[in-house]
């Protein structure tokens, strides 16, 4: 039997990451698949060999505070791969971890897909060779990515964005707990502990200057792993009029009046709900100059990128703009230029928000596994 390895190293990757393997045993009933991701790679059809998604971090202090975790969880993977190597090793991105170890997976003879390239073009696009050499072929999953990577690799197919799959059959977003009907000004802030820690607080400053403004307002802060609560608590800290809304960011996506949202695929989540927003996202001086000097896309939002124009307001930030994200957001309390928006984005949605990429990763996929019977196109 045909034997694939799946790795997911965070949330996301871990939901896209399921996804691909139910369309993988759908396409290939008799296909054998390990995972080293988290619940929902366990519900998949998976084995789950290990589960690192609770330990996703990004930049250099936060690597060096986990470096042992991630040499022990390297020794076991090289380890594994000699007594039992996959016919086809799958990595998504999260490339501090999944680099790494696809280059070792290919060192050993085992081929490798990078499945959603990760979006190194935005802030250090001299690792794009990097990420190309890792892998026998590079799954992206936004339209422009197909051109900034195929210099580096001749197998670059651009699959379309599974997010879309997930919001396309998820069913109506649930009621918000303890909401009173009020306007919800929705605070985003995304789902690892850093992007809380750098982010959060600016957003937290920019809504309390818009609550001042529009006091029937209610503020709801997005926390999506219980163990975070904590830290989003601290940022909060004695300010009235917060709420935290745990659990999946779904409902609040869905349901606020206007959002202020961390870059990432959040911000699709959001415009395919058709919801105002504004996107700020964590960043320091330095990032913010290595950005504007070395990015290679107009724009770091999702969303524009897929419009290839600006639709959403867009940030930079550091904890102290707060002020600033405030200006940005502003003018969308009003209906008229909120409105505008929201039909851009809803054509935006018609235009290029399709399902289906899950589908076409796992063909590829498949394609490079002999004895899938999945044959080339």
């Amino acid at each position: 039997m045909p034997r694939l390895m799946v790795c997911a190293g965070e949330p996301s990757g871990d939901l896209h990451g399921a996804r691909l393997v139910k369309e993988c045993l759908q396409l290939c009933p008799g296909l054998e698949v390990d995972a080293i991701g988290g619940s929902h790679l366990a519900q998949s059809g998976a084995r789950l060999r290990a589960d690192r998604t609770d330990k996703a971090v990004m930049g250099w202090l936060p690597v060096l505070a986990q470096l042992g975790s991630i040499i022990d969880h390297s020794a076991s993977f090289v380890e594994e791969m000699l007594e039992s190597p996959p016919d086809h090793l799958v990595v998504i991105d999260y490339p501090g971890l999944h680099s790494n170890l696809a280059l070792m997976a290919r060192r050993l003879g085992i081929p490798v897909t990078y499945y959603i390239c990760p979006q190194v073009w935005a802030w250090a696009p001299w690792r794009m060779k990097r990420i190309a050499q890792c892998a026998d072929q590079l799954l992206v999953v936004i339209p422009f990515e197909e051109q900034l990577y195929s210099p580096y690799h001749p197998r670059v197919i651009h699959v379309g964005n599974p997010v879309f799959d997930h919001l396309s059959d998820v069913g109506p977003a649930p009621e918000i707990p303890g909401a009173s009907g009020d306007p919800i000004l929705a605070l985003l802030p995304g789902s690892r502990r850093q992007e809380l820690i750098h982010g959060l607080p600016a957003l937290v400053a920019a809504a309390s200057e818009l609550k001042a403004e529009r006091p029937e307002m209610e503020i709801w802060v997005s926390c999506q792993r219980e163990e975070l609560r904590p830290i989003v608590l601290d940022i909060i800290g004695n300010r009235k009029g917060f709420h935290i809304h745990a659990g999946e960011a779904r409902a609040l996506q869905s349901r606020a009046r206007l959002a202020i949202v961390c870059s990432g695929t959040a911000t699709l989540e959001t415009a395919w709900h058709g919801v105002p927003m504004v996107v700020a996202y964590p960043a320091n001086d330095l990032q913010k100059s290595l950005y504007s000097l070395l990015g290679v896309a107009p724009f770091f939002s999702l969303v524009n990128l897929f419009a290839g124009e600006e639709i959403v307001p867009e940030r930079l930030v550091d904890p102290g703009d707060g002020a600033a994200v405030a200006r940005l957001a502003r003018p969308l309390l009003d209906d008229s230029v909120a409105s505008l928006q929201v039909s851009r984005l809803e054509q935006l949605k018609r235009d290029k928000f399709h399902p289906g990429a899950s589908l076409r990763a796992a063909r590829s996929v498949l394609q490079q596994i002999p004895d899938s019977g999945v044959s080339l196109i």
